[in-house]
């Protein structure tokens, strides 16, 4: 007997009710069970004993657990488990959790248009971005979101926040603000918007250096970067040199740290993957925007420093396009795939590990810098850190003290030069 659709996972998972199961992608069927029991030796008598084992443990925690708990929940929370304890990257996505991740991803969302964090145990405001319905109702760094939507911010989790402030374009939402100065607590309604988020923001530190911010690899990232080598005037001669700041960068899109990587390589190596069933080798290619040989860079990197950000250092550092500055990266070199699943969500499952062009593997060492640096102090906790701090030092990456030190690195690397060109032309004369 055969059935034209997937049984439920309940009846699958009943001992003398499986009918059939997929065993290396085809139908294990009646026949088969029958042989697998008179057999229980064989692969398919051991996946037959281990279901059993599944159902009566399914049955048993249903049965006797402290609290109620249904068979559906303890089924996703199988799932969940089963794909968590492969690694720490991989994991099952709900359907919700595939939307969360495809809008970070995109750079773009419905919401308020402010930088959030958790502090003292409620939300708190680091920055409105401007021209969004946040920034134009006045909210300001240091505003304590007190209530969404009249539900209590205290101990809730940062993400819940999010996900109840972002939502549809054009739908509302009440935050309740407790400014410092403040008497008692205000009550703001505000208008949802669409909010484009960039991950590329760049600045002037000194004279002809310019600072480039990369805080994620999402679409358009390489984009964004291009851009600000263009108006910054780097093709035509206007900058001596770069600063290049993946610190905190946690990763992103492989093939945007691709992209981005190729404006530095030219035809070089990027970086390689090795699957289980696959293996490729990503290179650039020479462009009217490759660039420029004689300009310095600098790429600044720290324990933040993560997977897609690993890899646009790696490449750097090992087609020797630039000098690595600050401390060792995290070391997460492992390419997650998004498979979709039938009901709505999908599996991000580690397919494959990379490696830089001399073939590191940057989970087993991250990316040594070729300087590494140290602060003359500690630098403040995120808990110690203010919202104010964090916007100054958004908006004035000169008076950071690793920023500092890269500058002077271009400015030394620039006097030699000079002093070398000096000399060549008082030999020739």
């Amino acid at each position: 007997m055969k059935f034209s659709k997937f049984l439920s996972p309940s009846f699958l998972l009943g001992a003398s009710a499986i009918l059939f199961l997929l065993y290396n992608g085809e139908r294990l069927e009646l026949v088969d069970k029958i042989r697998a029991k008179s057999n229980p030796s064989s692969d398919l008598g051991k996946l037959y004993e281990k279901i059993n084992l599944y159902n009566e443990v399914l049955k048993k925690v249903s049965d006797n657990y402290v609290d109620n708990v249904s068979e559906e929940e303890l089924i996703m929370k199988s799932i969940r488990g089963m794909v968590q304890s492969l690694d720490p990257f991989s994991a099952y996505m709900s359907p919700e959790d595939l939307k969360e991740m495809e809008v970070e991803t995109r750079g773009q969302f419905g919401g308020l248009g402010i930088e959030i964090t958790k502090k003292d145990n409620y939300i708190l405001v680091i920055s409105p971005i401007e021209d969004t319905p946040a920034w134009r109702a006045g909210i300001q760094a240091g505003d304590r979101i007190l209530k969404i939507d009249g539900q209590s911010t205290k101990d809730m989790s940062l993400m819940e926040a999010v996900r109840k402030l972002r939502g549809p374009k054009g739908t509302r939402v009440t935050i309740t603000i407790w400014r410092e100065g403040w008497t008692e607590p205000r009550n703001i309604e505000l208008i949802r918007d669409i909010i484009k988020i960039k991950s590329v923001k760049s600045a002037m530190v000194d004279d002809k250096i310019l600072y480039v911010r990369i805080s994620s690899f999402q679409e358009g990232t390489s984009k964004e970067l291009l851009e600000a080598f263009k108006k910054a005037g780097l093709f035509e001669g206007a900058i001596t040199g770069v600063i290049l700041d993946l610190r905190g960068n946690p990763g992103g899109l492989l093939s945007e740290a691709i992209k981005a990587s190729d404006i530095f390589v030219g035809d070089e190596v990027i970086v390689s993957t090795k699957g289980r069933n696959d293996s490729k080798s990503y290179s650039g290619r020479k462009d009217t925007y490759d660039f420029p040989a004689n300009v310095s860079l600098i790429v600044l990197v720290d324990r933040g420093s993560a997977s897609a950000s690993e890899i646009m250092a790696g490449a750097l550092k090992d087609n020797r396009k630039g000098i690595i500055v600050g401390t060792r990266t995290f070391g997460k070199a492992s390419v997650q795939t998004i498979i979709p699943l039938s009901n709505g969500g999908a599996l991000r499952l580690t397919t494959a590990h990379y490696y830089t062009p001399k073939g590191t593997n940057i989970e087993e060492s991250g990316i040594e810098p070729d300087i590494v640096f140290k602060y003359s102090k500690k630098p403040p906790t995120s808990e110690e850190v203010t919202p104010e701090e964090i916007v100054h030092k958004r908006e004035h990456p000169e008076d950071d003290e690793m920023v500092k030190f890269a500058i002077s690195i271009i400015k030394g690397k620039l006097e030699k030069s000079a002093k070398i060109k000096m000399q060549n032309h008082m030999d020739v004369n």
